[in-house]
């Protein structure tokens, strides 16, 4: 039996905690079949036109590429006038080091291949949307048979699930707020490709990830790709008095004083349950912007944010009203902490210079898409630009896919006003 790789890389993206072989780290079958992939076209040993078109058009994140590897080099020598932090390492401090510098070039391989696979057949990406198909009515099982306390089946490679309040909420991820993000984007992609009724259920479906982030950036999808029906006269008459209503009614629910004001609008000084959250993100993304405003120009390099935890936290001066538990929590001991925001990442391990460089990529693909009128992709990556905000890692590869769509529907549009003046 054949196998297509293509689609196996595509159907398999969102496997990154199940169906996987652990070794240093998870395996995934998606990272089999890029490596796969990479192989195939540097063994054709043929730049096509696309190709040097796209790397034309993507300069900067050459530049980006550069400034990680610089990044990683020149830590590997430097010294800090203070200990490192304690922490677990897969291997050593330069081999974990090592290994997210290669995560990273995984991600711009995958960057650059999907703009070949989409190039060469845009409607692969239905491929996509089985994978998503498949991870959201998992995790919708997963979901229930938890709270209802009902055994379920794990997939192999899965380790000990995410949960919130007896729900299961990260699927095949390794948590909600990657299950959450995956789910707008194949959403959008189900837009792209006419597949309405597939999106609705992929954008409900972000409800089982429990990601606060997640469901912010599905209105903005929304109000963003039916915007102009939003805006018609009649509709909005129609709209505005229900959604009043509704936002009145919902802001007198405990629903809403407890995971929304509180959870974002409560004082770090005093510690609650409600804002627990609100204050560790606070701790974590002071000890990136510190570190990251302190070495400007290559940032402490790649994962080793968590080396510089305990220097740069002053979690005491942000909380007041503290108790034992929550001191034990913030000084992490033995525990590599992240800073659970992208741009405070790309500050803290990269340096100023990178971050700026990164911002600005995500605002060309931003345009890109804007200019091409493709309103779901531009939906999309307006979820990318807001999830960042309280997101793990942009190491992923399923961002680095959806994010090289705008180059690949751009070429594919000239492509097809070539092929008239051909005839």
């Amino acid at each position: 039996m054949k196998i297509d790789i293509k689609k196996v890389f595509l159907v398999f993206l969102p496997f990154t905690q199940a169906l996987t072989i652990n070794i240093f780290f998870p395996l995934k079958i998606s990272e089999i079949a890029l490596v796969i992939l990479i192989l195939f076209y540097v063994n054709k040993k043929v730049i096509s036109k696309d190709s040097v078109w796209f790397f034309n058009n993507n300069l900067i994140i050459l530049l980006l590429a550069i400034m990680v590897t610089l990044s990683f080099i020149v830590n590997i020598y430097w010294n800090y006038p203070y200990p490192p932090k304690v922490i677990p390492f897969r291997i050593n401090r330069i081999g974990d080091s090592f290994i997210r510098l290669c995560y990273f070039y995984l991600c711009l391989a995958a960057y650059f291949i999907s703009f070949r696979l989409f190039t060469k057949d845009i409607k692969i990406l239905e491929k996509w949307v089985l994978g998503a198909m498949v991870v959201a009515i998992y995790g919708w099982y997963l979901f229930l048979s938890s709270k209802l306390n009902i055994p379920y089946f794990k997939l192999p490679g899965m380790g000990e699930p995410q949960m919130l309040e007896g729900f299961i909420r990260c699927s095949t991820f390794k948590e909600g707020n990657y299950f959450g993000l995956f789910l707008v984007l194949s959403a959008s992609v189900s837009f792209y490709l006419k597949k309405m009724t597939h999106g609705w259920f992929l954008l409900f479906s972000v409800i089982v990830s429990m990601s606060t982030i997640s469901i912010i950036s599905v209105f903005i999808f929304v109000l963003y790709f039916y915007r102009k029906k939003l805006l018609n006269l009649s509709i909005l008459l129609k709209v505005i008095p229900v959604a009043i209503i509704a936002i009145v009614l919902f802001i007198q629910t405990d629903l809403y004083q407890k995971y929304v004001y509180e959870k974002l609008f409560d004082s770090t000084k005093t510690l609650t349950q409600n804002n627990f959250s609100k204050v560790d993100r606070v701790i974590t993304g002071k000890v990136a912007f510190y570190s990251g405003i302190e070495n400007p120009f290559f940032g402490v390099g790649p994962a080793n944010y968590g080396l510089h935890y305990d220097y740069y936290n002053k979690y005491k001066k942000i909380v007041v009203n503290r108790n034992e538990y929550f001191d034990r929590f913030a000084q992490r001991k033995n525990e590599r902490a992240i800073p659970n925001n992208v741009y405070l990442e790309v500050l803290s391990e990269y340096g100023v210079i990178t971050l700026a460089l990164f911002i600005l990529f995500l605002f060309l693909v931003l345009t890109k898409a804007y200019y091409l009128k493709e309103d779901a992709i531009v939906g999309g990556i307006f979820s990318i630009i807001i999830s960042f905000n309280a997101f793990p890692s942009f190491i992923m590869l399923f961002i680095w896919v959806f994010l090289a769509l705008p180059f690949a529907i751009h070429r594919n549009k000239l492509n097809q006003e070539k092929e008239p003046a051909k005839i």
